[in-house]
């Protein structure tokens, strides 16, 4: 069967407008890329609960804390990498310390703005928000979970991070499909390796699935929409049977997915685990297809590291 296709980004803007219209104490606040976020469609549907900052993205943490503690629930958007690394200091003292309840949205996430090189990729943002007590992080793989965060981040009370890749992907996921925050999702069965993935490498993941499978070898793919608070108990239960596992993420391997998985594998079933994702190095400037083959995020190095632990 085909799977429909749709950009992320899209699907989030489609989301906030209609998650709007039921919570009527939604705001939100861009920083002078309202286009490339997708909010524009909010602004004209509730232009008096759109705010633009302009180049001024330090500030969107503190003036959401601010909004949230009168009662709103303010969505605030800009590029992954200034959305947190340029307020972070902010994001910890106003938001997190206080708990208020602020949606941080992180777009173009990963490498997935190419060409704008490394100054624009996102490559610590989960290393940073997993450090700091409150936050929840997401990071969705297709439209209809990005849809379903949406919603769950307004009916959930605290500070949340939304983790977007700029990507068109299938959607995986059926309109009836309900996400819960802290549960992973098992997407295929397999006895031989495990293989955890977040956002949109779920492509890359459901690929190797079918080339392992051409070869005999038996592959569990268990999607993690939520980075933190991740559920150790599932995470368990998808390691055992299996010989080890496998992490794929658009991320730096230290302190993102890889690290979580590992860190689990390491305190409660003592098998080999392989990370794969950015190593400790500044990304290049180029097509985002391209530097992810060029860094890794292909299914021939996915096929390798997971022969290893074979």
């Amino acid at each position: 069967m085909k799977l429909e296709v749709k950009d992320i980004t899209t699907a989030y803007g489609e989301a906030l407008v209609e998650v709007a219209k039921f919570y009527s104490n939604i705001v939100v606040l861009d920083s002078d890329i309202a286009d490339s976020c997708k909010t524009e469609a909010f602004l004209r549907a509730f232009p008096k609960r759109s705010f633009d900052l302009g180049v001024a993205e330090q500030s969107l943490p503190t003036i959401a804390a601010g909004l949230s503690l009168v009662g709103k629930i303010p969505f605030y958007n800009s590029f992954a990498v200034f959305a947190v690394s340029r307020g972070v200091d902010m994001i910890r003292q106003s938001v997190a310390y206080n708990n208020a309840n602020v949606k941080i949205v992180g777009h173009a996430a990963g490498q997935s703005m190419g060409y704008t090189g490394p100054s624009h990729h996102t490559l610590e943002d989960i290393s940073i928000l997993r450090a700091i007590p409150n936050i929840t992080i997401l990071s969705p793989c297709d439209a209809v979970e990005t849809t379903q965060m949406v919603w769950k981040m307004a009916e959930t009370e605290g500070p949340i991070y939304l983790r977007l890749a700029r990507a068109t992907v299938p959607n995986f996921h059926r309109v009836n499909y309900k996400f819960e925050i802290g549960r992973t999702e098992l997407l295929k069965e397999g006895t031989d390796i495990t293989i955890f993935v977040t956002g949109d490498m779920v492509v890359l993941a459901m690929e190797v699935h079918d080339v392992f499978a051409s070869q005999g070898i038996s592959c569990k793919i268990v999607n993690v929409p939520t980075i933190k608070p991740i559920n150790v108990e599932e995470v368990i239960k998808h390691g055992q049977g299996t010989l080890g596992a496998l992490t794929i993420e658009d991320h730096s391997i230290l302190g993102g997915l890889g690290s979580t998985i590992a860190e689990i594998y390491a305190e409660f079933l003592q098998k080999p685990v392989k990370r794969l994702g950015i190593p400790d190095v500044f990304t290049e400037s180029d097509d985002a297809a391209v530097l992810r083959l060029e860094y890794g995020l292909s299914v021939d190095l996915v096929i390798r590291l997971a022969r290893e632990i074979l």
